[in-house]
């Protein structure tokens, strides 16, 4: 086994389809799929302290102890002692929690993916081809700087429509803990500058909170665009009207081979024949889907009103992506 020393990061807002692109690359061999090590409670939990979301790793620092344990899992060094810390689980801030408050169980999510995560890096040593390290981690947006600098990562960046964004954050009641900016200048200062004023006085309604964290995501891609235009940058519409032709271009960007098993896992989880909605209402991934149908779900999940109001406080960052025609 020869490990690659150059990452690929799936990357961009949560709900913007990273899962799916994800699970997309680890049909290729060669690919080790490495689930959200930057997310807090997540496969590090224990190995380094992250209690915050969308954390900002300053690419002029260096984060020794972080930088360790992310060198160790691109390797497949992955230890055992990260499944027995278990109950420290959900961190305060958690943006899954309605209340955002740590209740103190066990999340047996999490746990499941440690587990994962553990058994996927002994399997390394029975693999004789050169082992890709492929982050899926929507929480690394914010590091992505610096996991850059770091090893040269290859990163994939992906844009979800405000609409598409609110109305799937709305089906499964995510809020969104502002302190998670606020306790961090050197965010605001270096991508959020525009909103402080918003952060420090978060609004209350649900929408308009969804339409907020939209925008200071989509405000840190827009930046990455301007100086990193080398970057791979997809839009989650592109990949589900043409998931074939899409996913071949961004294969072909990777210089990964797009192989039949790939072609055939991608055709089965956006199928026409497959459901346009999630089967369960709380369910948070449901990769088979009819994708071209999903893109406009929002349009059924929310009111005139409600799109009205989430064009009007998106529509300034929302047109460097989105036309007329996709409201």
């Amino acid at each position: 086994m020869i490990m690659n020393s150059n990452p690929i990061i799936i990357t961009g807002s949560h709900r913007s389809g990273t899962t799916w692109v994800g699970n997309v690359l680890k049909n290729l061999s060669m690919v080790y799929y490495i689930h959200e090590p930057l997310t807090p409670n997540s496969i590090t939990r224990g190995l380094f302290k992250s209690d915050i979301w969308y954390k900002y790793l300053d690419p002029k620092k260096e984060y020794p102890e972080i930088k360790s344990v992310l060198n160790n899992l691109f390797i497949g060094n992955y230890p055992i002692k990260a499944l027995f810390d278990f109950k420290m689980s959900l961190p305060e801030t958690d943006y899954r929690n309605p209340k955002g408050i740590n209740n103190g169980n066990i999340d047996f999510k999490y746990l499941k993916w440690r587990i994962y995560a553990y058994l996927d890096s002994k399997k390394l040593k029975f693999k004789k081809d050169t082992i890709i390290p492929v982050v899926k981690d929507q929480i690394a947006l914010t590091a992505l700087e610096w996991i850059f600098k770091q090893w040269q990562s290859k990163n994939v960046v992906l844009i979800r429509h405000p609409a598409a964004f609110v109305s799937s954050l709305l089906r499964l009641n995510w809020r969104f803990n502002f302190d998670n900016f606020i306790k961090q200048p050197n965010l605001i200062k270096r991508f959020l500058k525009s909103y402080e004023s918003e952060i420090n006085n978060p609004p209350n309604d649900f929408i308009s909170e969804a339409c907020l964290i939209w925008l200071c995501t989509t405000n840190i891609i827009l930046e990455y665009q301007n100086l990193y235009p080398n970057w791979i940058y997809i839009k989650h519409e592109d990949l589900s009207y043409d998931p074939i032709n899409e996913f071949e271009l961004l294969f072909k960007r990777l210089e990964l081979p797009f192989s039949s098993k790939v072609k055939r896992f991608i055709q089965s989880t956006s199928s026409h024949s497959n459901p346009s909605e999630v089967s369960k209402k709380t369910k948070v991934h449901q990769l088979q889907r009819d994708s071209r149908k999903n893109i406009k779900n929002w349009k059924k999940r929310l009111s005139k009103d409600e799109i009205k109001l989430i064009r009007d406080k998106t529509e300034h960052l929302s047109n460097k992506f989105y036309l007329d025609k996709d409201w």
